[in-house]
């Protein structure tokens, strides 16, 4: 049966493709269609929009972490039994064309059709020459329509819709108009996590993103997928989930469906899971469920202990720099954490993770102290430090046993500095043998976003490590 659903990409970044997404969502679950969301390219925070609108994990598709047979083969096994998928798409249509890392390459890929977002803002008839250069741009995939963002009157909305069909182009489905309500805040790594909103400007936005859902063209975007079964699927309903961890514990209750087939009882990994840590793919939960690996959400920021009888830990990325002081605050669980690194059972860091692990911002007496597993201190930037994808081969650590490179990327603003006695690299660059991280006892931390599927023996090595710490 082939695959339905659409490609949401935008003439460049900044364009509106998040909430033409959740719109889509938002009108596609008010009328009855269950939807799998999906975002292209390195990204944790448009997935965590998607899925405040959908009540569902947000996948990842990328084709640098997936050769282009294993990205069908995802989409399809995740979106079976719905109507389809709507898929975000990074930065403009083409950008990554050079690698074959484009939003173009993966609506391709998955022979899906493009609803093409660009800002409206400032022109009129002059969009429908934009939305003939892309078209022409590139043969090989079908566009359904275009969405204009931060348009005017209804006399704007006109215009662009004559003009489009005029020229013969694909046809206006619907505006997103300039309105505050649709302003997503953002921060230095993007926007900012949905639960940041108050819930004044949360309720308004959920009404914003309601009225416009009803003026777009539902009957062209609803060919697009399968209609629901009569009665098979209500919108969701109830209470939002009460905070993050909340939130992502009904992620990982929908990914653990498989039995741990691998062990007599589960490998149990505490993962942090709060405000200051919540970069994650779930598709490395998923296949560490593979491996017989049992995830416990625990919480840096308020849990007074870790997770009893955790077999290991893993401290994904977020923005623990914003909340050093209330992580520092909490000395009961900085203690328990300083006792199970000592242990040497396995402790995975990833990026913001990693800077928990070392001693505190820089800022002399008075600044915060962190766990001091790490002998760095880490300071902020206002710019880019590296931003990229990366390929990597095991170095030292738990991981070395690990065969063949694995693939993730690099995005981060901080800088480490201190440590006189340099300590074991975690991780080789396969392109330069760089090396990358630090290995210490149990402990493995970098800068990286590993994505473990694009290399599952890697998680085979994180689930031994996990065995052979259960009997530390």
């Amino acid at each position: 049966m082939t695959s339905r659903g659409v490609v949401v990409a935008g003439v460049g970044s900044g364009s509106g493709k998040t909430l033409a997404t959740m719109t889509l969502l938002s009108g596609l679950a008010a009328r009855g269609y269950a939807v799998h969301p999906f975002k292209c390219g390195p990204d944790f925070i448009d997935p965590r929009h998607h899925e405040w609108i959908a009540r569902t994990p947000s996948g990842n598709l990328d084709l640098h972490f997936s050769d282009p047979c294993a990205l069908r083969e995802r989409y399809d096994r995740q979106v079976n039994g719905s109507s389809g998928g709507v898929v975000e798409g990074v930065m403009g249509l083409f950008d990554g064309l050079s690698r074959g890392t484009s939003t173009f390459d993966i609506a391709r890929t998955l022979d899906l059709p493009v609803i093409l977002v660009l800002s409206a803002q400032g022109m009129a008839e002059t969009v429908a020459a934009l939305v003939r250069g892309v078209v022409a741009h590139r043969d090989g995939v079908r566009y359904l329509g275009v969405v204009a963002t931060r348009t005017g009157s209804d006399r704007h909305r006109t215009l662009i819709a004559e003009a489009l069909e005029t020229e013969g182009l694909p046809p206006l489905l619907g505006v997103l108009p300039r309105d505050e309500a649709f302003a997503l805040p953002e921060r230095h790594l993007g926007l900012s996590a949905p639960w940041e909103r108050e819930e004044e400007r949360e309720s308004l936005l959920r009404k914003a993103l309601a009225r416009v859902a009803e003026c777009l063209d539902w009957e062209r975007i609803l060919a697009a997928f399968y209609p629901p079964p009569s009665g098979s699927f209500r919108p969701p309903s109830g209470e939002e989930p009460r905070s993050l961890a909340d939130g992502w514990r009904a992620t990982i209750r929908r990914l653990a469906t498989k039995p741990a087939v691998r062990n007599r009882r589960p490998l149990r990994l505490g993962v942090a899971l709060d405000e200051a840590f919540w970069f994650y793919y779930p598709e490395n939960w998923e296949l560490f469920g593979e491996f017989g690996i049992e995830i416990l959400p625990f919480s840096p920021l308020r849990d007074p202990a870790l997770p009893p009888d955790c077999d290991g830990l893993y401290l994904g990325g977020g923005y623990p720099e914003r909340f050093s002081r209330e992580l520092s605050d909490n000395r009961s669980f900085l203690s328990e954490f300083r006792s199970f690194c000592a242990s040497g059972r396995p402790v995975y860091a990833e990026c913001g993770g990693m800077l928990y692990l070392t001693e505190g911002p820089m800022g002399g007496e008075g600044a915060p102290s962190l766990s001091g597993i790490l002998p760095l201190r880490f300071s902020m930037g206002d710019r880019l430090k590296r931003l990229g994808y990366a390929e990597v081969t095991a170095g030292e650590g738990f991981f070395s046993g690990a065969s063949g490179p694995i693939r993730g990327h690099l995005f981060h603003y901080s800088r480490l500095s201190g440590g006189e006695e340099p300590l074991p690299s975690a991780f080789r660059h396969a392109a330069d043998g760089r090396s990358e991280g630090f290995a210490r006892k149990g402990v493995v931390a970098s800068y990286l976003h590993l994505f473990f599927p694009s290399n599952p023996r890697w998680a085979e090595a994180f689930a031994r490590a996990l065995a052979s710490g259960r009997s530390l």
